[in-house]
């Protein structure tokens, strides 16, 4: 009479790692891309409601805010030095800071406010140009066309999406 056996084999411990480990290199990369694609879709959230903040506190004051330029981005205010639009915070406009999913180098925010007729936009006022720098997946950019441009300065070219307010094409 044979004994009831109480381990694995070591052929089945193999065969086990090896399903395993080819299910991990089979869903790995479709995570990894949802993922990514969830973050970009977070960008266009997070900056639609930073233009929103934008033009409720200009409504509220009489003018955008200027931003904490950084001398290292052609002063730019950007999120990932963790002085992005904080005006909007404080005065209770925004939550929370607005900061890039990865919020690093190549992936965060910008925002500028110029002032009236600069690259001769129509503006009678200061006016604002808010863009995510870049995006994770190819499809995002197709999907979101954000447009912001002068007769002079083109800022589609330069983010990955882009917005503005108080100035129009003419």
């Amino acid at each position: 009479m044979r004994t009831p056996r109480n381990a694995f084999t070591l052929l089945e411990l193999v065969f086990v790692i090896a399903i395993l480990g080819l299910l991990a290199g089979v869903l790995a990369p479709r995570l990894t891309q949802r993922l990514a694609v969830s973050r970009d879709e977070r960008r266009v959230t997070d900056l639609l409601a930073v233009r929103d903040a934008l033009e409720q506190y200009k409504l509220d004051t009489g003018a955008y805010p200027v931003g904490r330029g950084n001398a290292s981005y052609g002063g730019w205010d950007v999120s990932h030095d963790g002085e992005f639009l904080s005006v909007l915070v404080q005065a209770g406009y925004l939550s929370e800071m607005p900061r890039d999913p990865r919020n690093d180098e190549n992936h965060h925010y910008r925002y500028f406010r110029y002032n009236s007729g600069a690259f001769n936009c129509v503006a009678p006022e200061p006016f604002f140009v808010l863009g995510i720098r870049n995006f994770e997946t190819a499809g995002a950019r197709q999907k979101h066309l954000g447009v912001f441009k002068c007769p002079r300065r083109d800022w589609t070219s330069e983010f990955a999406y882009v917005t503005g307010g108080g100035a129009a094409y003419d």
